[in-house]
């Protein structure tokens, strides 16, 4: 199953007008319950607000992910809601969110739930699809316009092959979190991140080489390296998928990917 299967019109609203949080919710879980049979509207609700004692799932520019894990359920459901004079969600930058993405599932399937909600995210920040979701006028729309948006992502990932150690240098911090959302999309668990400099923050403790460090350019020399062993069949999509983050890595600057085989491991990078 993939993320295209887990959204329905009828699971969709255009028209969310709810009083407070706690209203939202309600509505929210009775638009979830009509794509969901093992799970009643009150069960949604009580795992919905469970979520939510653990920290507010209201993020910034108008977004909201509520989302939880159920017994009991064998498949995951998801609804989409816009509101259009805005709900009081206990926001991280305290503003009225206007698009609600919301997500149940079964409780085992944490890497599936990661999935989800890492590709929610990725779309909900992407402008173009921010402003076609808002301005939708009907529940077929609004899902249409979620859906195009979708890099089609398996939520369970297929039988793999061979091995690759994937490792991006990025100096562009800007696109950290986009980058693991991605990794999070493409189900890559046990990824590592090492906090590095480049040369010109070591050679600024040199005496004799001071003198030449406008040479080498203003940019912050604090990095982040991204490692993960990644199967042979994903690199390509990894690495387009980091591209469409940052532009093309031929003439960006800010990030370089390289990909090295394998000979030998023992033990996990997963926790």
């Amino acid at each position: 199953m993939d993320i295209f299967n887990i959204l329905n019109d009828k699971s969709c609203t255009t028209n969310l007008v709810a009083r407070n949080k706690d209203d939202c919710l309600k509505k929210l879980s009775h638009l979830l319950s009509t794509n969901v049979e093992n799970a009643s509207e009150q069960d949604i609700y009580d795992s919905l607000m469970e979520r939510e004692k653990l920290g507010s799932t209201g993020f910034e520019d108008g977004v909201a992910i509520p989302h939880a894990k159920m017994k009991g359920l064998s498949e995951f459901a998801m609804s989409i809601a816009i509101s259009k004079k805005g709900v009081d969600f206990n926001s991280i930058d305290g503003k009225k969110t206007h698009i609600l993405f919301t997500v149940i599932g079964p409780e085992e399937e944490t890497e599936g739930h990661l999935q989800i909600l890492a590709q929610i995210s990725r779309i909900s920040r992407n402008h173009n699809a921010h402003r076609e979701m808002l301005n939708a006028s009907t529940a077929l729309v609004l899902r249409e316009a979620f859906i195009r948006y979708v890099s089609g992502a398996e939520i369970k990932k297929e039988e793999k092959g061979k091995n690759k150690l994937l490792m991006i240098v990025l100096y562009e911090i800007r696109f950290f979190e986009d980058i693991i959302e991605l990794f999070l999309e493409k189900g890559i668990r046990g990824v590592n991140i090492l906090e590095s400099t480049g040369i010109k923050d070591q050679l600024s403790n040199i005496p004799l080489f001071s003198g030449f460090l406008d040479f080498l350019g203003e940019r912050k020399e604090v990095s982040k390296t991204i490692m993960a062993i990644v199967d042979e069949s994903d690199v390509s999509s990894v690495v387009e998928g980091v591209e469409e983050i940052m532009g093309n890595l031929d003439t960006h600057t800010g990030a370089m990917i390289m990909v090295l085989d394998i000979f030998f491991t023992k033990g996990s990078m997963e926790v």
